[in-house]
C-alpha cells in the first residue's frame, strides 16, 4: 500500500509520527521525550535519571529503558555503561554531516514531490505554513521550533517516500539538537518567508524549488556558530509532566 494513501492515517500529535515505530505502552512516553528533545525543553547533555523518567511516565524500569532505547537508536539518546543516558550532543563534525545528508536527501524529496503534488497536498502545507506565521507573531519560539522541523517531515511524507521519511524524522531531530547546541541566543531555524518561497515554487512545479530547499538548509547551517556550548540543569519530572 503506498504511503500517500495511508500516510494521514498514520499521523499523529506531530503530524509525521508512525505509531508502528515504538509499541502501544511506549506511544506517549515517546511522543512526550520526542517533542521535549526537539523544542529544547531537555538539552544536549540533559541526564536522564531512569527513577525520573518512571516518575513522569508513571511506568515501570522495564519500559523505561526501552524508551531510552529506541531514542538511542535514533541517536537523540546516547546510553553509556554504568554512567546511565543523556540527551546527546552531537559535534561540530556531526552537525555538518547531518546538513550535508539532509541537503543531498530532501532535495529529492522535493524532486520527487514536484512531479505528484496535489491540490489537496499544497493545501495541507499552506495549512502548516498558516501555523507558523501564527507561531512566529506570538514569538513562541517552542512551536517555532517544532513547526519548522515538520514543515520539512509534512514535505517527506507528501512525496510518498516512507524511507525517506524515517530517515528525515531522526535527521531533523538531531538538527534540533544541533540548533540547541550551537545556535546563537535569540536566533530561531527555518523563518517562515523560506517556507513560504519553497511552498510558492512546489505549488507552480517549478524545479527551482530544488535549489531553495539546497539554500535554505544552508542558511540554517551558517547561522549555527559551531563551537562548544555551556551545559544547562533542567528538571526532569517538571519538564516531561507538562510537555505539551
Amino acid at each position: 500500500m503506498s504511503m500517500r494513501k495511508t500516510g494521514h492515517a498514520r499521523t499523529t500529535r506531530t503530524g509525521t509520527t508512525s505509531s508502528k515505530r515504538v509499541s502501544a505502552s511506549l506511544a506517549a512516553p515517546y511522543e512526550r521525550m520526542w517533542s521535549a528533545i526537539v523544542d529544547h525543553s531537555l538539552p544536549p547533555g540533559t541526564r536522564l535519571v531512569e527513577d525520573q523518567l518512571c516518575e513522569a511516565f508513571g511506568v515501570g524500569r522495564t519500559r523505561v529503558r526501552q524508551l531510552l532505547q529506541r531514542l538511542a537508536h535514533e541517536h537523540v539518546v546516547t546510553l553509556t555503561p554504568n554512567r546511565g543516558a543523556i540527551v546527546s550532543k552531537p559535534s561540530v563534525q556531526r552537525a555538518r554531516e547531518v546538513f550535508e545528508i539532509r541537503s543531498v536527501l530532501e532535495s529529492a524529496v522535493v524532486s520527487k514531490l514536484l512531479d505528484s503534488v496535489t491540490k489537496a497536498d499544497k493545501r495541507r502545507i499552506r495549512e502548516h505554513l498558516q501555523r507558523e506565521k501564527t507561531a512566529w507573531r506570538a514569538s513562541d519560539r517552542r512551536s517555532i521550533i517544532k513547526l519548522s522541523g515538520e514543515f520539512h517531515l509534512i514535505l517527506a511524507m507528501l512525496a510518498g517516500n516512507e524511507l525517506a521519511l524515517n530517515m528525515l524524522r531522526e535527521l531533523v531531530t538531531q538538527s534540533s539538537l544541533i540548533i540547541a547546541v550551537y545556535q546563537a541566543p535569540g536566533t530561531v531555524p527555518c523563518p517562515p518567508d523560506e517556507h513560504e518561497r519553497l511552498c510558492e515554487a512546489i505549488e507552480s512545479s517549478d524545479r527551482l524549488a530544488v535549489r531553495l530547499m539546497q539554500q535554505h538548509l544552508q542558511h540554517v547551517l551558517d547561522e549555527l556558530k559551531l563551537v562548544e556550548s555551556r551545559e544547562r540543569r533542567v528538571d526532569l519530572v517538571t519538564v516531561l509532566t507538562h510537555v505539551a
